[in-house]
């Protein structure tokens, strides 16, 4: 089984390869194959997407979703 370092990379990267996102809006946790998301992202689409890239990861027991939406942060310049 892969150590919290080692899970909470290997999802920051799948993150980062995934063009919805800016690597900067989700922060990853994570404890004995638990995987917290927090954080705040501009759609319910991105919050989900984050969610099943994490479920993606080999090690993972469970993924909690505590990214917050923000519809309005995309709309400020």
């Amino acid at each position: 089984m892969k150590n919290n370092s080692e899970l909470q990379t290997d999802i920051l990267n799948a993150i980062r390869w995934e063009p919805l996102f800016n690597a900067a809006e989700i922060v990853v946790t994570a404890n004995d194959g638990v995987v917290s998301l927090s954080g705040v992202v501009d759609t319910y689409a991105k919050k989900m997407e984050a969610e099943l890239i994490a479920w993606k990861t080999k090690g993972i027991c469970s993924v909690v979703n505590n990214l917050a939406i923000d519809y309005y942060h995309e709309l400020v310049v």
